[in-house]
């Protein structure tokens, strides 16, 4: 049963009492370990306990539980220094007192391993840490291969199209519980609302996002643990079950580096006019999955998770050009700013006129016609013969009119081929070039907290890491602000602690 829970003030008193009794050199902890005392002073976690309340037993008897506050607070210093077991966690705070402070744990009273296995179990709404059952069949990897920086198309070529019909028969968000939710929510109410009120993460009222997925390798292989004694019996080729210590992972194909891998996609939701990439929602999914099939599974959850923003805009890769996610977005009122995908394109025909990959019309003779502006009243683009303006002689005149030729493109009609940004304008160049703000989220992931190094097993593993990396880079984000601010939102003892 959670009693007593100190408030944030509380905790930066302890933290400053402790250091000034175990540190009297205060030049040593400004010069090696300033920036974890800023990191941890920023982050006000109070509210963890209220929202982990209902994970904790209401019976008084037996021992009491750790302060979730100080379990998730230390969990994510683990991230920040770096450290990807658990086991080599409980040592460093055991050897290193400052990081058992601030933690908020006393040096002599440092919790062990299965103290932090347990505050995973309360984190993750399953009773195991899989998502289906150990036992199954060897998967077989497919002898099919893409091309350099191509993603292999979905099994099922209409799934994307069955997906959105199905999606858009619902009028309202429908949304099946996961066994993440509970980090989501502790993700969103301490990072994410934070980050919004500081306006990191841009206008919510009309929010611009950016998608794309990753590969994530996993730590358990791919062959399982024979059940059977098909190998002795001189039978190579079983096809019974087998036990997987992560059943959950699959084959992925790796169009950068062009070659399988085994393991998940995590599909990741950043804000792209935030000045620091940050993330609003990773998800963790089967390596299988195309990453078109991800975006729209991904996107619904967000519109449940987020129910108070609009989404104004989306600026996807190539990956996702299909017309159906064009639909879909365009169905909720938002501007898609997707790069057309060169094994779909081609040139189309509308209304009796031939239209280039830019969504430019063509008129007989070759030429492209001239964007004379939007028609904001009826929704629609128009276009000018190139001749009327240039005034020269067409050898094959459209119109006798002086004005020349009109024609008009909607997106209403053709939301891929016509988006409310036009493809070849400077804006849409604009626009799209804050698409990298994904790959560097990821990057700061995969590279910088070295995501792929903890060799997890579990899909509890994957969820908890992923989104514990991802409270670190809003935590990272407050750290470069304060600094801008120059430190005027501390805590008065940890300015005088530091110097400041």
């Amino acid at each position: 049963m959670l009693q007593n829970v100190r408030s944030h003030e509380s905790y930066l008193h302890f933290v400053v009492e402790q250091l000034d009794i175990h540190y009297k050199n205060k030049t040593f902890l400004k010069d090696f370990f300033f920036e974890p005392i800023i990191w941890c002073s920023l982050m006000n976690l109070t509210d963890t306990a209220a929202l982990l309340k209902h994970r904790y037993s209401s019976d008084p008897r037996g021992r009491k539980p750790r302060n979730p506050c100080d379990m998730l607070r230390s969990l994510l210093l683990m991230h920040q220094q770096q450290v990807t077991s658990v086991n080599q966690w409980v040592f460093t705070l055991k050897t290193t007192p400052i990081l058992a402070i601030l933690s908020g744990f006393s040096p002599d009273n440092v919790p062990g391993v299965g103290t932090f296995y347990d505050f995973f179990n309360r984190l993750w709404l399953r009773s195991t840490p899989h998502l289906s059952n150990r036992k199954k069949r060897k998967l077989k990897k497919s002898k099919k291969k893409g091309k350099k920086n191509q993603k292999l198309e979905p099994k099922n070529p209409h799934i994307v199209e069955k997906l959105v019909k199905r999606v858009l028969k619902n009028k309202n968000v429908r949304y099946t519980p996961k066994a993440h939710d509970q980090l989501q929510v502790l993700f969103q109410s301490l990072f994410v609302n934070k980050s919004e009120s500081d306006g990191l993460l841009g206008n919510t009222k009309s929010l611009s996002i950016l998608g794309d997925g990753t590969p994530v390798v996993t730590g358990g292989r791919p062959f399982g643990q024979f059940l059977c004694d098909c190998r002795k019996r001189g039978h190579w080729k079983c096809q019974y079950n087998r036990l997987f210590s992560d059943p959950d992972a699959d084959y992925g194909w790796d169009s950068s580096r062009e070659k399988y891998y085994y393991g998940r996609s995590l599909f990741m939701i950043t804000a792209s006019d935030s000045p620091y990439d940050l993330p609003i929602y990773p998800r963790m999914y089967r390596a299988s999955k195309h990453d078109s099939v991800l975006f729209i599974s991904t996107f619904h959850e967000l519109l449940y998770w987020y129910p108070n923003w609009k989404i104004g805009e989306c600026i996807l890769d190539s990956a996702l050009d299909a017309y159906p996610i064009y639909e879909m977005l365009e169905h909720y009122d938002v501007s898609a700013i997707i790069d057309l995908n060169p094994r779909r394109s081609k040139h189309f025909v509308y209304n009796e006129m031939n239209i280039n990959l830019d969504g430019v019309p063509v008129c007989p003779i070759g030429r492209e016609m001239l964007d004379w502006g939007v028609d904001k009243k009826r929704f629609r683009r128009k276009w000018r013969c190139p001749a009327a303006v240039g005034k020269w002689e067409c050898p094959t005149p459209c119109s006798n009119s002086t004005y020349g030729r009109t024609f008009y493109t909607s997106t209403k009609d053709n939301p891929r081929l016509f988006p409310r940004v036009k493809r070849d304008s400077k804006e849409w160049y604009k626009r799209y070039s804050l698409r990298t703000g994904v790959e560097r989220c990821i990057k700061r992931q995969k590279v910088d907290y070295r995501l792929e190094d903890s060799r997890g097993r579990s899909s509890r593993h994957w969820n908890i890491r992923s989104y514990c990396i991802g409270m670190c880079q809003h935590a990272d984000a407050w750290v470069k602000e304060a600094k801008k601010n120059n430190f005027s939102n501390l805590y008065p003892s940890i300015k005088a602690l530091l110097s400041l």
